[in-house]
């Protein structure tokens, strides 16, 4: 009774928000490289040819950057890296992730940051669906959808354990098999169960700390249960840098494998759909 209760609800909740789940996985999975394609897109913000003289200090960046900023604008920080051909990252107050980047031994400004349209189309899909806040600062749709289809996506990953969980041993190596040679059907059937199993504790992982930008009474909790200044913490184990690359590679797969678990189960509801016509 149990499963059949929870399988019910796994459908129905899967079908109506599935295609938003892959929607919000997949791009999420396109953002984990997003810092190395973009120093592989624009190298020349990056590094430097020139690494002869004295490298001058951060601090001595962050008052070259802000003798030339507009009022209103602050230098928030300076970000260096270990590698010696790399400029100083200035970032500015506003707007949102603005930075400016200058060369570590002439003080010079070499340009500003500025991301490139296939991630802040990723991001903007990610977050908000594309979507855009109301002018007349009504509900924000897309922020909501997200929001809503996350926290599903949550009672969706938990109940799909119910549902396929087996009662023994064998049957639970069984199931954590992908199997290639027995046609797509089986292929499929693998890639929802067994993926969904191998994925599971990163996808919640993720979905649980991305409610963090959704819902504002769920940001107070999680700051007021794990303190005020935990949101680095919640970032980094939302995107994969608390464990450096290895983390992000696994968050990327985990991701990919979270936007694929919604289109598996269409097929299989679908088919199912179809034998009950039959």
């Amino acid at each position: 009774m149990t499963k059949k209760l929870f399988r019910q609800l796994h459908l129905w909740f899967s079908v109506p928000f599935g295609i938003l789940v892959t929607l919000i996985c997949f791009s999420g999975a396109m953002l984990v490289f997003e810092d190395e394609v973009t120093l592989w897109a624009k190298p020349h913000l990056y590094r430097v040819s020139e690494l002869s003289g004295t490298r001058i200090s951060t601090e001595e960046a962050a008052a070259l950057v802000a003798a030339t900023l507009p009022e209103g604008v602050t230098v928030r920080g300076v970000k260096a890296f270990p590698e010696a051909d790399r400029t100083y990252q200035v970032n500015l107050s506003k707007p949102k992730r603005a930075a400016v980047f200058v060369h570590p031994y002439t003080g010079e400004i070499v340009g500003k940051y500025e991301r490139l349209p296939f991630f802040q189309t990723m991001f903007r899909l990610h977050r908000w669906l594309l979507g855009s806040r109301s002018a007349d600062g009504g509900i924000y749709w897309g922020k909501l959808l997200v929001g809503v289809s996350t926290l599903l996506f949550v009672f969706v990953l938990l109940s799909g354990v119910v549902i396929w969980w087996p009662r023994t041993k064998k049957g639970l190596l069984n199931s954590l098999k992908i199997v290639t040679r027995r046609g797509w059907s089986r292929f499929w059937y693998g890639l929802h169960v067994a993926g969904g199993m191998y994925a599971l504790l990163l996808l919640l992982l993720m979905a649980l700390t991305g409610l963090n930008w959704s819902f504002g009474w769920y940001r107070e909790w999680v700051y007021g249960l794990l303190g005020a200044d935990a949101r680095p913490l919640v970032k980094a184990l939302h995107i994969g840098t608390w464990g450096g690359l290895t983390t992000r590679i696994l968050y990327f797969l985990a991701a990919l494998v979270g936007a694929s678990l919604p289109l598996t189960g269409y097929y299989w509801w679908i088919r199912r759909l179809r034998r009950v016509r039959r």
